[in-house]
């Protein structure tokens, strides 16, 4: 006889601790911070290396016009 799709779910479950939990918020919450102020300095990296002259850090973060 197949067993049933709950339990099967209800044999697969883990069960996690009330301080993993909070551990698992925790680094979730660390990594919704690193991706939010991460992102935009990954995607300048990522272009400053593919070009072919790299200008310096403080050139690209000028306002001023580089000569």
């Amino acid at each position: 006889m197949p067993e049933s799709s709950t339990s099967k779910s209800n044999y697969l479950q883990l069960t996690l601790s009330d301080e993993s939990k909070e551990r698992i918020v925790k680094l979730l919450d660390y990594s919704k911070v690193i991706a939010h102020y991460g992102f935009i300095p990954l995607i300048l990296y990522l272009g400053w290396s593919a070009t072919p002259s790299k200008p310096s850090i403080l050139s690209l973060l000028s306002p001023f016009p580089s000569v």
